[in-house]
């Protein structure tokens, strides 16, 4: 695992930290890839961190400046003083990013818990937003969702009890091939669950896409990967039901993949968001 370490701390530390506080003194971390290009923020999914994009943020911040929170909660930022619902969680990271952005347009782009998010975002943050893509979403009032059982890792005595658990749950949930939960994916799990000071189940309950993408003008993309388990309907049903409530969606499927599309088939998932966004 020191090997693993050394090349999360070498990405981690070609980027540039920036604490943002929130109007509850809340420190917020922002990490900046990359100086120019079309500013895109990435939204990490539940238990996660910036650390949801290890694979992303390099490639990506050759054409476009990348901006990577840790939401309250998560990560290296503070939680909240209270469990917000989805509204004040968004509008504390549109304030922050507004602070960051120095006024500066950007484009969102969530993945999972952070697809929920930025869809709220986008309804406070108006004309600030240029485009939002979705990645691995799953919470749409109009679509069903059940979380796939999972181990408790928490549980776990030994270090070898925290690789079964962490593995188990990213295989039922998070990564549709097996070759692809190497040490890296175990590694990032166990690092970003820890992190997580919140559960976000409790913000994502008050989850509410059609009422927040009311009158939004700005295009909405959503990237799949075509075996996300989450869709328990499967990916027909999920577009269908996407094209309901957004009629002029576009999608991106990428195949032979699950949840964590940008970890596991990370090269498609950086060149679908460049064909996106250049």
């Amino acid at each position: 695992m020191e090997q693993i370490n050394k090349q999360i701390e070498t990405i981690k530390n070609f980027s540039e930290q920036k604490i943002i506080l929130s109007k509850e003194n809340t420190k917020i971390s922002f990490r900046i890839w990359g100086q120019s290009g079309p500013i895109l923020v990435l939204l990490h999914g539940g238990y996660g961190s910036w650390m949801h994009f290890l694979k992303n943020v390099e490639e990506l911040s050759k054409n476009f400046q990348v901006i990577v929170p840790d939401m309250p909660g998560f990560g290296e930022s503070e939680p909240l003083p209270k469990v917000p619902n989805l509204d004040e969680y968004a509008q504390t990271l549109v304030d922050a990013l507004s602070s960051l952005t120095n006024g500066c347009n950007y484009n969102i782009i969530g993945f999972s818990f952070g697809s929920a998010i930025g869809s709220h975002m986008i309804k406070f943050a108006g004309d600030s937003v240029n485009r939002l893509t979705l990645v691995g979403y799953n919470r749409t009032g109009n679509m069903p969702f059940k979380r796939p059982k999972m181990l408790s890792w928490r549980a776990a005595k030994t270090e070898e009890e925290l690789n079964t658990a962490q593995r188990h749950n990213l295989s039922v949930m998070m990564i549709h091939k097996q070759e692809k939960i190497d040490d890296m994916a175990i590694n990032l799990q166990t690092l970003n669950t820890k992190g997580a000071k919140v559960r976000s189940l409790e913000i994502v309950a008050s989850h509410d896409l059609p009422n927040r993408i009311l009158n939004i003008s700005q295009p909405i993309d959503i990237i799949w990967g075509e075996f996300d388990v989450t869709l328990i309907n499967g990916i027909d049903d999920a577009q269908n039901r996407m094209k309901e409530l957004i009629p002029d969606v576009k999608f991106h499927i990428i195949p032979n993949s699950g949840h964590w599309i940008q970890f596991e088939e990370y090269e498609k998932f950086n060149s679908t968001i460049e064909k996106i966004y250049l």
